[in-house]
């Protein structure tokens, strides 16, 4: 639904009540189980609280958060769920809080069209509702073979080339239950990371114009930052090892907004990177 004007407790719930096709507040205030006065108070404006009761009430019959109706968000969308309302599981629910995995691709998997069907796939192969369907039709295929065969015996149909045709088109007619599934799956879930692939790179290239655009980009920002060091002959060891990771560390920050915990997970291999070419120079 997105985001609302910003709006108050009685605003929300004349937009609510209306939104939902209840065109009086008593019709409202019975659907729910509260006193008809008591409910056209606090929509009116008269009451200026509402209990917590009417609240929950309320959001669960509109399925908009609490914080909505109060008028505190002007986000309908109800984003604080129970992980049992969303049917995942503790460690499932640990792995995206954590970001074990990552939440943006779960995210961009979720709303993919693509991705939905292929999970729809893999619910009815693990229930064997396409593996009884084609078993049934291979069934049906050899029937058909046995039934030509019946016939040609009998004489009603002679045992020609057409014969034998058709017996072969039936046979290769045939599916694989498990190997045709997963294929079918496989494409599937190809189909939806191609999808997600392209958007995301169209994401950067609405910010990049392209790939070479960034590659320069990175190497100048390189490039002007270890032109404003000082000579790295006059300096420490422990003094060069400073200068040469912030002048890799402005290329890196061209290219990507890294926080602070991937940032602390770089810059020891960024040190070891300077330490290493430091001894390299030594060598020479």
């Amino acid at each position: 639904m997105g985001e609302y004007l910003p709006g108050s407790l009685q605003d929300r719930l004349v937009e609510l009540r209306e939104a939902n096709g209840y065109n009086s507040q008593y019709k409202l205030a019975e659907k729910i189980g509260v006193d008809r006065s008591t409910y056209s108070r606090i929509e009116n404006g008269d009451t200026k609280t509402i209990s917590s009761d009417i609240l929950i009430k309320l959001s669960k019959l509109f399925h908009v958060p609490t914080d909505y109706i109060l008028g505190l968000s002007d986000t309908p969308e109800n984003t604080g769920y129970d992980i049992k309302e969303l049917g995942l599981s503790v460690e499932a629910a640990k792995n995206l809080y954590s970001k074990k995995v990552d939440p943006r691709v779960i995210n961009e998997l979720l709303i993919n069209d693509k991705f939905a069907t292929a999970v729809r796939m893999i619910s009815m192969y693990f229930t064997n509702s396409v593996a009884k369907l084609i078993q049934s039709q291979n069934a049906l295929l050899d029937n058909s073979v046995s039934l030509l065969d019946g016939l040609v015996k009998d004489g009603k149909v002679p045992k020609d080339r057409d014969i034998a045709e058709t017996k072969r088109m039936l046979r290769a007619a045939k599916l694989p239950q498990d190997s045709y599934e997963i294929d079918r799956i496989q494409k599937q879930l190809a189909a939806s990371v191609r999808d997600i692939k392209k958007k995301l790179v169209s994401e950067v290239s609405a910010e990049y114009e392209n790939p070479k655009k960034l590659e320069y980009e990175v190497m100048e920002k390189v490039k002007e930052e270890a032109f404003a060091a000082p000579s790295l002959k006059d300096l420490t060891d422990e003094e060069k090892v400073s200068v040469i990771k912030n002048t890799i560390m402005q290329g890196i920050l061209v290219y990507a907004d890294l926080n602070e915990d991937k940032l602390a997970l770089i810059d020891p291999l960024v040190e070891q990177i300077a330490l290493l070419l430091i001894e390299l120079w030594k060598e020479r």
